[in-house]
């Protein structure tokens, strides 16, 4: 069908040039009424939203053509250029909210980033950079280009609201997707996949989705309704969770619904004993996820529904490791390891398979993903950057609202188990939208004193970041 719609109007001048014509009278109305403070807000947290929406590589028309990872198409495709398109456009609509974003706090929110997390703004600089030793630079360019965009964006989102916003944005992304996803029932067998295209992925989504409304259920609901709300979302999310038949997933979201339930306990203790036991329940986390990794048969197969996904990782990991050693300096660019369609065996992907024969098309683990792509030093950039994070979150604990304060721990806790088993912080997806987000916005907090660090933010006029 979307291929048919394309060649209809592709191949038809007339009909080109009337809808060109519908689109800039529309972008002209959309432009004037955005003028007005309030509707220029409503739309930019509409496009938030619709972000949220695209960013897990959704295979929905249209919006699987908005990603930016469309960027990285071979060749002329008119759907390659469309974020090309997309994006300007929307900065055009909401250029009153942009043009004052950058006159009031883009500069105190980058030099926040900046200073009080390196680590990630170097990290940032790799996915260009590495064009330069990359096996397939123009590959690597696009990538690294079209992660540059990508995460730009998700900056904006994260300096422009605060948690109380950027939860609701999350929740309800993710939930447009959960409610799609149910309506179009995609499977892969029996299996529930979404509309992710990847049952891990959706399930993942669906994870971090039950613990915000768990969050939202506890600390943030404000009226009996909202908590009701709250609280039937919450198991919707769950249940997809289980749909999707990944114990992994079934085991991150137990694990999250615990770390909120302990919220209220840890925020009274002293930052050292919080800080030791938020690090000490996700080690807790990773020793049970490589223990059920170990015993696939018994306890995933027989306890907890089939994830053959799993199987193999163990097998092609130290095979990984072991091509990394060879370029530890720099890796082998974004996405420059897992080219043996382009390039052969001119990349030592091409020699990597497990004893059934399978042949890795990704990590599977966020750090042996970076290690590939960057090196040790990229490792040891977005390690610090997430101990960082990790410090500043913990801190945010006993200065603001448990609703605002556990969300980034709630997504902390969620990307380190992820992962163990997935090397989603080295895609350019729904993952490193959260991780940017929360990066950005611990960043601005902490620059704030406890008693002003509740402030309102997605407001018609932006409030400078550090008050004088």
């Amino acid at each position: 069908m979307a291929r048919m719609i394309r060649e209809l109007i592709f191949g038809n001048t007339y009909l080109l040039y009337l809808l060109t014509s519908v689109a800039v009278i529309s972008t002209i109305l959309i432009f004037q009424l955005a003028a007005q403070k309030k509707i220029g807000l409503l739309w930019e947290k509409w496009f938030a939203v619709a972000y949220v929406f695209i960013s897990p590589h959704v295979n929905l028309p249209p919006f699987n053509y908005l990603h930016f990872i469309n960027l990285t198409e071979a060749g002329d495709s008119n759907v390659a250029k469309l974020p090309w398109v997309f994006y300007p456009w929307v900065m055009f609509v909401l250029s009153g909210r942009f043009i004052s974003f950058f006159q009031n706090q883009f500069v105190e929110a980058l030099l926040y980033l900046v200073s009080r997390n390196p680590g990630f703004s170097l990290y940032c600089l790799l996915p260009i950079t590495s064009t330069l030793w990359s096996l397939v630079p123009e590959i690597t360019l696009k990538t690294g280009m079209a992660f540059t965009a990508f995460t730009i964006f998700s900056f904006y989102l994260g300096a422009r609201y605060e948690w109380r916003e950027l939860s609701g944005l999350l929740r309800w992304g993710y939930t447009s997707l959960a409610i799609v996803s149910v309506l179009r029932n995609p499977r892969i067998g029996a299996e529930f996949a979404g509309i992710t295209g990847h049952k891990n992925a959706f399930g993942s989504l669906m994870v971090v989705n039950t613990a915000l409304w768990y969050l939202h259920y506890t600390q943030g609901a404000k009226t009996q309704k909202e908590r009701w709300i709250s609280l039937v979302l919450m198991f919707f999310s769950l249940y997809l969770v289980r749909a999707t038949s990944s114990g992994g997933s079934l085991v991150n979201s137990l694990m999250l619904i615990v770390v909120v339930s302990s919220l209220s306990f840890l925020s009274r203790l002293k930052f050292q004993w919080a800080f030791t036991s938020i690090v000490g329940f996700t080690v807790l986390g990773i020793i049970t996820s490589v223990y059920i990794i170990d015993n696939l048969e018994a306890i995933v197969v027989g306890g907890l529904g089939k994830d053959l996904t799993l199987t193999g990782r163990t097998e092609f990991w130290p095979q990984l490791i072991a091509a990394a050693n060879q370029r530890p300096w720099f890796g082998y660019g974004f996405d420059g390891f897992f080219q043996q369609d382009e390039i052969g065996e001119a990349t030592p992907a091409y020699f990597i398979y497990t004893a059934n024969g399978f042949q890795p098309r990704t990590a599977h683990n966020g750090a042996i993903a970076v290690l590939l792509s960057f090196g040790y030093p990229g490792l040891i950039l977005i390690l610090s950057s997430l101990v960082t994070n990790l410090v500043l979150a913990v801190r945010q604990l006993s200065r603001s609202l448990l609703s605002e304060s556990g969300v980034p721990i709630i997504y902390l806790v969620f990307i380190i188990l992820n992962n163990i088993t997935e090397g989603s912080l080295g895609d350019i997806g729904d993952v490193w939208l959260g991780y940017v987000l929360i990066t950005v916005r611990l960043c601005i907090d902490s620059s704030k004193s406890p008693s002003n660090s509740r402030g309102i933010y997605g407001g018609d006029v932006p409030q400078p970041l550090h008050p004088h």
